[in-house]
């Protein structure tokens, strides 16, 4: 049984709840968050679990195992910190921190102490994305083209960060998990047209190692919502589609080509070439009716038991940071191009 505390009962916390007093392996025992109405929840469905608007407080309890953060996201550093210098282990709500730095003193601090840190990139716990990622193992959609991902909808909109750092890390956590790649320049475009400041809307692109190219588009300001990821491979193509109530992951038998009518042909004119498009059957992948949330957690009490390495670690987490930092750049530079390169050495 591990002994938790859950920091943070706004918009996510509630769930980190519920998940935990599913959980076999888990007690949840402190509740803390600076707001006293948000508390309310928990006294009225958990009237074991004690409350409190002091951090201290649970920190100092020597009882907690291990503390999940879940508040804005410029305080997630801070709390973690404060967690990891307790002697606890840390799940932390994505993004880790705000910047690569704070990721760096969150590493050290975790190693200073022994203790394991994961951060909550959910969706790499959720069953599609795992096929997803099989499929590119397998070499099943052939060499991996590009890929396109879109999180949009009408809000909800946050006060603490833009749509970029909201938003698109999730697919950026994708992305990486999937094509086990390091990017190597990043560039964004967005606007604010709600609020000063706070870009709302924002189109970015990567390049990935091994020319591989990938679009995202976030926005807090769309009619439709959608979270969906699409791999175009040279032989097949794949899509994820979170909001599909029952065709989460489908697989295009599609591809198109150049192919030569004959050997001398080969370095003749562009026409001597011939255009060749497969249009074959879409299939529906099965995939395990789990709750990515729930999986999640599982693996971070499994890790805080035996100590092995958590799938989203820290330094997955910085990589996540990472391109969210050079994407705020950009935006600062109107769209200029970010060198990532660096990353393979430092995350190797």
């Amino acid at each position: 049984m591990t002994r938790l505390a859950l920091i943070g009962l706004g918009y996510w916390g509630p769930n980190y709840a519920r998940v935990l007093n599913e959980l076999e392996q888990a007690e949840l025992v402190w509740a803390c968050d600076i707001n006293e109405d948000a508390l309310e929840l928990v006294k009225g469905r958990y009237a074991a679990v004690h409350t409190t608007t002091d951090l201290s407080e649970v920190l100092s309890d020597p009882s907690v195992d291990a503390v999940i953060v879940s508040t804005p996201t410029s305080t997630h550093a801070g709390v973690s910190l404060a967690a990891l210098s307790a002697g606890k282990h840390v799940l932390c709500e994505k993004p880790l921190a705000a910047n690569t730095s704070e990721c760096d003193e969150v590493i050290a601090t975790a190693e200073e102490k022994g203790r394991i840190v994961m951060v909550g990139h959910t969706f790499i716990f959720n069953p599609a994305v795992r096929r997803m990622r099989e499929l590119v193992a397998n070499e099943t959609i052939g060499r991996v083209l590009y890929c396109h991902a879109a999180r949009t909808a009408l809000g909800p909109i946050r006060k603490d960060v833009n749509a970029l750092w909201d938003l698109a890390s999730h697919d950026v956590s994708i992305l990486l998990y999937l094509l086990e790649r390091e990017p190597v320049e990043v560039a964004a475009h967005g606007e604010s047209y709600i609020r000063e400041n706070t870009e709302d809307v924002v189109f970015l692109s990567l390049r990935f190692e091994g020319s591989i190219l990938a679009n995202v588009h976030v926005s807090w300001l769309d009619p439709y919502k959608v979270r969906k990821v699409t791999l175009i491979g040279d032989r097949r193509m794949v899509v994820f589609d979170d909001v599909s109530p029952d065709e989460k992951l489908r697989l295009f038998d599609k591809s198109a080509s150049y192919e030569a009518p004959a050997v001398e042909a080969r370095g003749a004119d562009f026409g001597e070439y011939k255009a060749i498009v497969r249009d074959g059957d879409i299939l529906i992948p099965k995939v395990a009716a789990t709750e990515p949330l729930k999986e999640q957690v599982r693996h971070f009490l499994d890790c805080c038991r035996d100590g092995s390495q958590p799938l989203t670690d820290a330094a997955f987490a910085r990589r996540v940071v990472a391109v969210l930092e050079a994407g705020s750049e950009s935006l600062r530079q109107r769209g200029g191009v970010i060198d990532l390169s660096w990353l393979e050495s430092t995350t190797a």
